[in-house]
């Protein structure tokens, strides 16, 4: 699930993310998300075991999405502060990591905890929409990152790209904070779920010209 930022006056430095980088964006995405309301009804109220379990899954994620899905980054003094993880048409769902991959990741997480995130995936699979689209899956910055316009530059590019196809676009969010950003970015609410007790706000964006732009009016941090 995606999270965003508010806009900057400095343009952030956007690049594919590299393989040999994906410790480094994990990392980052495992603190953007530590907090969220899923990360906390699945992992439980250690914000350092939230983390950990964090690193493990994200680090299995990017595995599978670099090379097959539109992985980017923004940078600050070179080093990966924000991440964006999107699909396009076609490309979703994405294979299972490497056995070693998901055993290291069952072992870091634990049975408990891969079994509830499990559970989440299978729940909203089922909302997921059958139009073809892109799926924006991941856009999360590092805590100390936010308010910087990292988010905000990495969605806008996504989402010019997305309108350069001429297609739709679909995301969920745990965070009502979000909500007002996305709105801003052209995306709509088209669902609400509760998952594991969580609220989960499903949101559909049309191709539009011009509402890549209006991304970059956002202007509360939310993550």
């Amino acid at each position: 699930m995606p999270s965003a930022m508010a806009r900057s006056s400095v343009l952030p430095d956007l690049t594919p993310l590299a393989p040999g980088e994906r410790d480094q964006a994990a990392e980052v995405l495992a603190a953007a998300f530590r907090d969220n309301p899923l990360n906390r009804a699945v992992i439980g109220e250690s914000a350092a075991r939230r983390l950990r379990c964090n690193r493990f899954g994200s680090r299995a994620s990017l595995e599978v999405a670099l090379g097959r899905a539109h992985c980017r980054v923004a940078r600050e003094a070179g080093a990966i502060r924000a991440v964006l993880v999107a699909e396009p048409p076609g490309v979703r769902p994405l294979p299972l990591p490497r056995l070693a991959t998901q055993l290291r990741c069952l072992l870091g997480q634990g049975w408990r905890v891969a079994r509830r995130w499990s559970q989440v995936h299978s729940e909203l699979v089922q909302h997921h929409p059958a139009e073809s689209h892109w799926y924006l899956d991941l856009l999360g910055s590092a805590p100390d990152a936010q308010g910087r316009g990292l988010g905000t530059a990495l969605l806008r590019e996504m989402l010019e790209r997305v309108d350069g196809d001429g297609a739709s676009s679909y995301l969920e969010t745990d965070r009502s904070l979000n909500l007002p950003f996305y709105e801003r970015a052209g995306y709509a609410v088209v669902g609400e779920e509760r998952v594991l007790g969580v609220r989960v706000w499903r949101m559909w964006r049309r191709p539009a010209h011009g509402t890549a732009q209006r991304a970059t009016e956002a202007e509360n941090d939310v993550r």
